[in-house]
């Protein structure tokens, strides 16, 4: 049954919405934060942060940017992992009016310089441990920049010339004016892959990131009060920041924050010490907890009985990862999927209906169609097409990108470069990127489902399929297999026979590897999806040096 329309003020500012509001519920002592202290200085391994708390740093962090003299629209960029003065920091730039640019943590300091120009921040604030490379960053686009704000976990001095976060706040006041936006108003710049390997930045207004938190994780989802996330992704990605902070706190739920990286197989602890009820996660990072628990028995003696979802995005989840978790843990996978530039997940599995291998049916108040390569709508289902999105959430442009912000936008329609098909049912199934599409036999196969066939065999923990060109010009389908530990001591050229012959009584033959290469690890970005350029760059040039 169709929800009711969702309705956003006029005016709105998102540190209102999320935080602010549950102190009118009087939640203010209920905690909103848990993150770990430090052990060297006797601290609980666990700490909380109350929603009283949260909103009162908001507001020191506020203060402090205008201090500065920043205002509405002022970008900031935010360089910190995930700890309490992310969150803070995060609101505090939105209560002050101006904007949040999230970036990634783990780049380098040429990749923070292309940020610095990129996105022009008025202010940039650093953890101790990144700003060696900022430092570096500024040296040679740094023009734009006129404050460098430093936070020290350790409490130690910021360096010169720059301002002291965690001082600088705690002598400011604990309450601060809100600047009355509108929901049309600038409020986040979401990073995006880009095909040149430079970040793309949506910009996204308020009211896009209050709308999807309505229709997905409060209506879809059944996001409540009781519920308690933890993310193996980190808050610079847009969908962390949405199921790891935005998505519980609009709830007055509590979220788990993690400064560090953390292994697959340590999760299991985390996740029982903590209590969480929600697990935002990838589909690699969950393939890689079923081996851990499998071969090294990584979840024995943790009790997740608070665990009722995995929240799973960025990648599609193969059917045999799905059954090898809800078999051995009980607790239901929500695959869906969504972009930066339609801000969040508009496509899902939900409570009480999952489809396993599939992404789900559309959520309510999106809209879709499919497109063939000439652009006409496709309407009969089991067809494969380029996704058209349309829904509220969607941003306004790339910045400072017009030719590539008029393909991709079209008032609420965002057109992307993913192949999908939609059987009779309306569930989507992912087939993967335009250009990873493969079109063999002159019928196109979609590489994802090749890999799901080879994960399927025993010996086979992970696949990636590209296409190469054989001697007559013609595309054909080569797969890269990660093995299970205990099968790599006989990876050969009979076990690889095994696969492919495996494969093609899954599939019809045309679509079946002609060519197999075993791999220790398959090249991934840092949001864990297989780098298939890297891949099929590598399967030209061994099919090169087989003709030299």
């Amino acid at each position: 049954m169709s929800q009711p329309e969702i309705t956003i003020p006029d005016r709105l500012n998102m540190a209102q919405w999320f935080l602010d509001a549950r102190l009118d519920e009087g939640l203010g002592d209920a905690t909103a934060l848990i993150y770990p202290g430090d052990p060297n200085l006797g601290e609980d391994p666990a700490r909380e942060l109350s929603y009283a708390q949260l909103v009162a740093r908001s507001c020191q962090v506020a203060n402090l940017l205008r201090e500065l003299g920043l205002g509405i629209e002022d970008r900031v960029l935010i360089l910190m992992p995930d700890t309490p003065a992310w969150v803070a920091a995060y609101f505090g730039i939105l209560r002050a009016g101006c904007v949040a640019v999230p970036a990634n943590t783990w780049l380098k300091a040429a990749d923070f310089a292309y940020y610095l120009e990129y996105a022009r921040p008025k202010a940039v604030i650093v953890d101790a441990t990144i700003w060696p490379a900022v430092d570096e960053a500024r040296r040679s686009e740094g023009r734009h920049t006129k404050h460098y704000i430093v936070h020290d976990r350790s409490g130690a001095p910021a360096p010169a010339g720059t301002v002291d976060f965690a001082r600088a706040c705690a002598a400011l006041p604990e309450q601060a004016e809100t600047e009355p936006t509108y929901r049309d108003d600038f409020a986040t710049w979401l990073s995006s892959s880009g095909s040149t390997g430079k970040p793309k930045c949506v910009v996204h207004m308020h009211h896009d990131f209050v709308w999807n938190t309505i229709a997905y994780a409060q209506r879809t989802l059944k996001i409540g009060r009781g519920d308690r996330t933890l993310s193996a992704p980190k808050l610079f990605f847009g969908y962390a920041l949405a199921s790891n902070m935005l998505f519980p706190l609009s709830v007055g739920g509590s979220c788990v924050m993690l400064p560090h990286r953390v292994k697959p197989a340590e999760y299991f602890e985390l996740l029982a010490r903590h209590r969480a009820t929600q697990f935002v996660t990838v589909p690699t990072t969950i393939a890689k907890m079923v081996a851990a628990a499998e071969t090294e028995g990584a979840a024995d003696g943790h009790d997740l009985s608070a665990l009722r979802a995995l929240i799973s995005a960025g990648e599609a989840l193969p059917a045999r990862v799905y059954r090898s978790w809800r078999d051995r843990f009980g607790a239901e996978i929500y695959d869906g999927i969504g972009s930066a530039e339609m801000f969040h997940v508009y496509v899902t599995n939900r409570p009480g209906d999952v489809k396993e291998g599939s992404l789900g049916r559309i959520v309510d108040g999106y809209e879709y169609e499919l497109r063939d390569d000439a652009g006409a709508r496709i309407d009969e289902p089991g067809q494969i097409g380029t996704l058209v999105i349309r829904g509220p959430s969607a941003g306004l442009c790339y910045w400072r990108m017009r030719d590539k912000s008029r393909e991709t936008f079209h008032g609420d329609a965002v057109v992307g470069g993913d192949k999908f098909m939609v059987d009779a049912d309306g569930y989507f199934w992912y087939c993967g990127r335009g250009d990873d599409m493969l079109k063999c036999s002159g019928v196109y196969v979609s590489p994802a489902e090749v890999e799901n066939a080879l994960i399927g065999h025993s010996a086979v923990r992970e696949a990636g399929v590209v296409g190469y060109r054989d001697a007559d010009g013609l595309e054909k389908t080569m797969a890269f297999v990660e093995l299970h530990d205990e099968a790599r001591a006989g990876a050969d050229a009979a076990l690889a026979e095994a696969i492919i012959a495996h494969c093609r009584t899954a599939l019809a033959a045309f679509k079946a590897p002609r060519k197999l290469e075993f791999v220790d690890d398959l090249p991934r970005t840092t949001t864990g999806k297989i780098r298939r350029a890297a891949l099929r760059e590598r399967a030209n040039a061994m099919h090169s040096e087989a003709q030299a």
